[in-house]
């Protein structure tokens, strides 16, 4: 790799400029994002997702004591309204109550409560009424993983609000971290869309540190320099770190240790400082160059050593409120040590400093986001995130000159050598080209394989996004495959059975479909399948219907809320209709026709779907044993 740099007034009033426009734009992002509460969340036909935060109120329990019986009667005066559209309360040693009223005046009953905020210790949420509390979901990192209704690296919590219905949501936190509360209401739909776009940023952010750190373990095995290795530290723990931050350490790697869970943010933000400190003493020379900075950070770091010490046995509040209060001044003097090393006319510093500046910006937003000083949106609950990212790229360049101010360094050294015995310089420059060969090939084998490494990154995510796509959609009807078929009758038979509704089954085979496969082919065949799953698609046009191919030529539909009367008349109507609409392919036509089954139950049991599809089954058998060409019902026994 080739690093050009510019000496001079030019380049110093560029990189200013830069860095000063990075700390704009971060600046703007975090001022106007205030809002005005409204009275209530109402659900509207045509929109799937709701910010909760200017809905909300919270109140401060400050003795601990209250439940969500006694704090409905709580007067409204004690209640803060919410200006923002995620209310931010900064540290609290005691817990913060919140509230808000959902009212459906859409067609959409299932939603999902979703609290984009990984880090809650204690977690309460209370699904109200009218004064009747209807569901109490009991969450945090206080429980393992596995005891979430939804095994998400977020709080999800579902929700059921009928056409008309008000529910009143109150919300109890309490714990270490900063008391934030982004909640959002979303319909399956949006979820995954949402899902999507934070997996892959997050991916994105992730796999670049996995690559900077292993690119520059690597560089350390070949070079042996220390200062790779304190930067390899630095670059894992940071990721380690925001691993953890975003939820997906307690999701992935230790999602039954919930003590540790409990002490990770605090443990990682710690050793984060301490090898950061190895990283700027090495890089800067600190120890020699820069005695008050080094005596100063030095003291940060026995600080910071002292805490993780007393991990065991002090409460997690003031290890990570003292580790924030830690990172700025040390990240204040990585910066301004740059500055200085790179006025006394070390060019490698240049990349340092910006590097530690971007960084030192990201923290200060994250800092102030996490004391309730600012303001939480996507720029200060990232900004870190982003300047990790500025930073680690920074100092990979940084590292870059500064092995080539090594290399200077050496060929000089050579040169006076050259000068004193000219005999040895022949023999010593045709070594130092043999070397330099080496390294500039070394230098490509690197490069090859970074971007080795990124294609097959890229790959890998558009294979898991098809994989995802396959799992879930059959590929020649385009509705639903076996997978989401089980998958939805499961959980819609168990809904029913905790809501008592009647959950009826609908099983369509075609009659002749083997006929059609022998006598014209696959392809023929396959029209055949997407002609009655269109059919299928018109008559059935409710959103929680689910129409399904699990079999060669069998199709499932899952009606729930739909009693047999309903399902018998929707199954002799699919009857008709393939009946009446003959399939022309171009070269003939196929008069088709298909055998169906239904069945509908009161679920009695959970988890015992089965015996619906096997009574659904049964009457395909009889219609097919009857001649087909018509339906046939089963009535299961409550």
């Amino acid at each position: 790799m080739t690093v050009h740099s510019k000496t001079g007034s030019h380049c110093l009033g560029r990189t200013i400029f830069l860095a000063f426009s990075y700390t704009a734009i971060m600046v703007i992002s975090v001022i106007g994002s205030t809002a005005f509460a409204a009275d209530g969340l109402v659900l509207r036909k045509g929109q799937s997702t709701y910010g909760a935060g200017p809905h909300m109120q919270w109140f401060f329990d400050k003795n601990g004591r209250h439940t969500v019986y006694s704090v409905q009667k709580t007067p409204v005066a004690q209640w803060s309204e919410s200006t923002v559209d995620i209310p931010n309360l900064g540290y609290h040693r005691h817990p913060v109550w919140f509230r808000f009223d959902i009212r459906n005046q859409g067609v959409n009953t299932e939603w999902s409560l979703v609290l984009d905020y990984p880090l809650i210790r204690d977690l309460d949420i209370f699904l109200l009424s009218g004064d009747q509390v209807e569901d109490i979901f009991q969450l945090g990192e206080r429980f393992e993983f596995s005891a979430r209704p939804v095994q998400h690296r977020n709080f999800i919590v579902p929700l059921t609000v009928g056409v008309g219905e008000v529910v009143s949501v109150y919300i109890r936190v309490n714990g270490p971290y900063a008391v934030q509360m982004p909640v959002t209401v979303m319909d399956a739909t949006a979820l995954l869309e949402h899902e999507v776009h934070g997996v892959l940023a997050h991916g994105l952010f992730f796999g670049f540190v996995l690559v900077m750190g292993f690119y520059n373990l690597f560089l350390f095995l070949s070079t042996r320099e220390t200062t790779y290795l304190y930067y390899v530290m630095f670059t894992f723990l940071m990721g380690l770190f925001q691993f953890v931050q975003q939820g997906f350490a307690f999701q992935l790697l230790w999602p039954r240790e919930v003590w540790w869970q409990n002490k990770a943010t605090g443990v990682l933000l710690h050793a984060c400082l301490i090898s950061s400190f190895l990283f700027v003493n090495s890089f800067l020379e600190m120890r020699d160059k820069l005695a008050w900075n080094f005596r100063i950070y030095s003291f940060l770091v026995v600080l910071s050593v002292l805490a993780l010490l007393a991990v065991p046995f002090i409460d997690e509040f003031w290890t990570i409120r003292f580790g924030v209060t830690l990172v700025i001044p040390a990240t204040f003097l990585a910066v301004v040590g740059g500055w200085i090393t790179w006025s006394k006319g070390r060019q490698d510093a240049r990349f340092f400093s910006i590097a530690w500046f971007a960084f030192l910006v990201g923290a200060l937003l994250l800092a102030l986001n996490k004391l309730g000083l600012i303001p939480r949106n996507i720029v200060t609950e990232h900004g870190a995130e982003v300047g990790t990212v500025i930073e680690l790229a920074l100092l990979a360049f940084a590292l870059a000159g500064r092995l080539k101010q090594e290399r200077i360094r050496r060929q000089q050294v050579e040169d006076h050598a050259r000068e004193m015995e000219r005999t040895a310089l022949m023999a010593k420059e045709h070594a130092l080209e043999l070397e330099k060969m080496n390294s500039e090939q070394l230098e490509k084998n690197v490069r090859a394989r970074t971007r080795d490494l990124h294609n097959a990154l890229s790959e890998l995510s558009q294979m898991n996004k098809r994989l995802e796509q396959l799992n879930q959609v059959d590929s020649v009807t385009g509705v639903g495959n076996e997978n989401s078929f089980i998958t939805t009758l499961n959980k819609e038979w168990d809904r029913s059975y905790r809501e008592r509704e009647v959950l009826s089954l609908i099983v369509v085979e075609l009659d002749n479909y083997r006929d059609v496969l022998a006598d014209y082919g696959v392809v023929a065949s396959d029209e055949c399948l997407k002609n009655v799953a269109s059919i299928l698609e018109r008559l059935i046009s409710r959103p929680a219907d689910c129409i399904t191919r699990y079999g060669d030529k069998v199709f499932g539909i899952i009606l729930p809320g739909t009693d047999e009367k309903g399902a018998d008349h929707l199954a002799r109507k699919v009857v008709e209709m393939v009946a009446e609409q003959p399939f022309d392919f171009g070269v003939a036509q196929v008069q088709a026709s298909v055998s169906v089954g239904v069945a509908a139950v009161l679920p009695q049991k959970p988890e015992q779907y089965r015996e619906l599809l096997m009574s659904a089954e049964s009457a395909v058998y009889m219609a097919k044993s009857s001649g087909g060409n018509r339906a046939e019902f089963i009535t299961l026994e409550s």
